[in-house]
């Protein structure tokens, strides 16, 4: 008798268990689990630069950079300073990367170019998008007007230090003619990288 009342008492617990669990799951906030992975950040992913999505190159944290993608919001069309500014943002970018990868393929895989020249690339990638999403034509790379070629690797990290002071000064340009938070923020932070990541480096092996 003893042990069909311990059964009983046991079979109670476990059902009312199994009514809490269930009960519980009906209260929690559906697709937590993917929205966790979607914030891991990764190329292109959450978090922007906060949470490594771009460059993972010690940019400020911070709002992702896609903030507007997929949002509900309805864009505010950009003037057409913003518009011709933005292009000139990509149009620098592409002009540090073709630098740097010429670099590269003269000294053959030499750093700090290597690092610096994938960066570069991700900058120009999150440029292309805000490019996009705002529907402002894309401008082709032009490619390196005169091919380059430097007598030692010091006098190519001084064209690096210049390359990268001439970026920092030009988002100084460009965000004085520029009201789009969207835009303000992206090019606040790729400044960062020029002048407080780029900049040093390139100074460190002058």
């Amino acid at each position: 008798m003893k042990s069909k009342n311990k059964t009983r008492v046991v079979m109670t617990v476990l059902t009312a268990a199994f009514i809490l669990a269930i009960s519980l799951a009906a209260f929690l906030p559906a697709g937590t689990v993917a929205a966790a992975a979607e914030n891991k950040g990764g190329p292109g992913g959450g978090g922007g630069y906060g949470g490594c999505g771009e460059t993972c190159d010690g940019t400020p944290a911070g709002g992702g950079m896609r903030q507007g993608y997929s949002s509900g919001v309805s864009l505010t069309p950009l003037s057409d300073e913003e518009k011709t500014a933005l292009q000139d943002a990509i149009l620098e970018e592409y002009g540090a990367y073709n630098l740097y990868s010429a670099i590269v393929d003269q000294f053959i895989e030499v750093n700090p170019f290597v690092r610096i020249v994938r960066s570069e690339q991700m900058h120009v990638n999150v440029l292309i998008r805000q490019a996009e999403k705002y529907g402002v034509e894309v401008p082709d790379n032009p490619g390196l007007t005169t091919p380059v070629s430097f007598s030692s690797l010091v006098e190519a990290c001084q064209a690096g230090v210049e390359t990268e002071v001439a970026d920092g000064a030009l988002y100084d340009e460009l965000m004085a003619v520029t009201t789009n938070t969207d835009l303000q923020r992206v090019y606040e932070r790729l400044q960062w990288v020029s002048l407080n990541n780029h900049l040093p480096a390139f100074e460190s092996c002058n």
